[in-house]
């Protein structure tokens, strides 16, 4: 528990004050990444201060600063995409569980008068961002190293992967997104998964499945990874028919503290369901033309999963070698990990914003995270293993993270960003983030003059 605990606090560490380093330094002056992200920076605010989840207190203050992208002026009126009008109330967009979670580090500096403002919450939801992804990476190195790979050294390696050279650290741990949220829980739930299966008690079933069902209250799209997961709580686990009853009995109820909180919300919050969230796009935005944004989360310049986090190169080789393997109790759970990486992949594709708007890197991925690293552990078991290229492809993915702490401000967003309808920019290779980031730097030493307003330094 000790290394559970330097870990976290070894990892919260270098997330807060990476950014507070390029921020205070006016490096990088970026300091909320995305609107997305506003409903969850004050859903701790409204409940501490006034014990609800309606944002009216605050809304014109917020859609002040941030108004709707398509508002010429303030009083257009248009409701900002990140909030819903419910009568007369004003309440997040976006499921709210990443806001509920944090509500343990806004409660004492809110208890003890702190004002609320932008800059005061700026500095608290960069604290809990943090602190959320740090403690998703604790539990990953538990799993690692007590179930999966029993090794600490490696348990620790792959956890060091996960924690800075992957999104997790320029983007996921910056902001309240509700990725990192997603992660922590699917990472809980698998870990008392896989301790239900070590010691064959009940309340670990039950915990599992509660977590899982706190992670799709985060993000719905984490319901694809529920047949999955039933698929290795029934492989391995069935001892006996008594057994087998009981145990599937628990774990369909460890989902109903989430279904009853998603029915009481939405309830009493939305009034209807069809209001909430994604209801109203859950059918029409689908738009994205096969196979362009599965590729895209793959390959893509600005966008690419293996361009960003070049060691998942080798999560994928742990995929085939999982199925080159005879599928037994043993190893079959990497095959499915790699069938829920394929398939979410492909769902995520034929999202219009399959790119993640505004973001750094394979937002709109980051879900998977936790299955790519586990897709490394038949790698690292296998023949095949070599410590030098393990080392080299993590080194090339933790630099390219630090540039995106550095550089990730919207600059080359708002140079390029055509939307949904012509992609062609997120296949650029000259204009791609990195080049057009280079190129800042080169205009900035006067190596490059400022042949187009794109290339201006920040």
């Amino acid at each position: 528990m000790i290394k559970f605990t330097k870990l976290v606090v070894f990892a919260f560490g270098i997330y807060f004050f990476s950014w507070l380093s390029v921020y205070l330094t006016g490096v990088n002056k970026l300091a909320i990444q995305s609107e997305d992200t506003l409903p969850a920076m004050f859903i701790p605010v409204t409940l501490i201060k006034e014990k609800t989840l309606y944002a009216d207190t605050y809304y014109n203050y917020i859609k002040e600063r941030y108004p709707h992208p398509d508002d010429k002026s303030f009083e257009k009126g248009l409701t900002p995409f990140y909030f819903k009008q419910v009568a007369s109330h004003y309440i997040s967009a976006f499921p709210i569980m990443t806001g509920f979670l944090v509500v343990p580090v806004y409660f004492p500096p809110l208890v003890l008068g702190l004002s609320v403002t932008f800059e005061n919450l700026v500095f608290l939801a960069h604290i809990s961002s943090a602190l959320i992804v740090a403690l998703s990476g604790g539990v990953l190195f538990l799993l690692l190293k007590k179930y999966l790979l029993k090794d600490e050294r490696h348990a620790l390696w792959l956890t060091l992967i996960y924690l800075f050279g992957t999104i997790n650290y320029a983007l996921i741990s910056q902001a309240l997104w509700q990725h990192g949220t997603l992660q922590l829980f699917l990472l809980l739930s698998l870990y008392f998964l896989y301790k239900s299966l070590s010691a064959q008690r009940l309340r670990h079933v039950f915990l599992s499945t509660l977590f899982l069902g706190f992670a799709i209250l985060t993000r719905p799209t984490a319901v694809i990874f529920v047949p999955f997961l039933f698929l290795i709580f029934v492989g391995k686990s069935f001892v006996s028919v008594k057994k087998a009853f009981l145990s599937m009995w628990v774990y369909v109820t460890g989902f109903l503290p989430a279904l009853l909180f998603f029915v009481w919300y939405n309830a009493v919050f939305y009034l209807d369901i069809s209001n909430q969230g994604y209801a109203s796009q859950i059918l029409s935005e689908w738009l994205s033309k096969f196979p362009e944004g599965f590729l895209g989360l793959w390959l893509s310049p600005s966008k690419g999963l293996l361009i960003y986090t070049p060691v998942f190169i080798l999560s994928l080789f742990g995929f085939v070698l999982s199925l080159r393997k005879k599928i037994s109790t043993t190893d079959f759970e990497y095959i499915i990990y790699g069938c829920i990486v394929l398939l979410y992949t492909l769902v995520m594709g034929k999202w219009k914003h399959w790119y993640g708007g505004w973001s750094f890197g394979y937002r709109m991925a980051s879900d998977i995270i936790p299955f790519l690293i586990l897709l490394l552990v038949p790698y690292v078991k296998s023949v095949f293993f070599s410590k030098k290229l393990l080392i080299g492809l993590t080194i090339f993915s933790i630099v390219v993270q630090i540039y995106g702490m550095i550089f990730f401000d919207g600059i080359w967003h708002s140079a390029y960003d055509r939307g949904f309808t012509d992609t062609a920019w997120l296949w650029s290779i000259k204009d791609s983030e990195l080049a057009f980031n280079v190129r800042r730097v080169l205009v900035k030493v006067g190596v490059l003059e400022r042949a187009c307003p794109q290339c201006l330094p920040n």
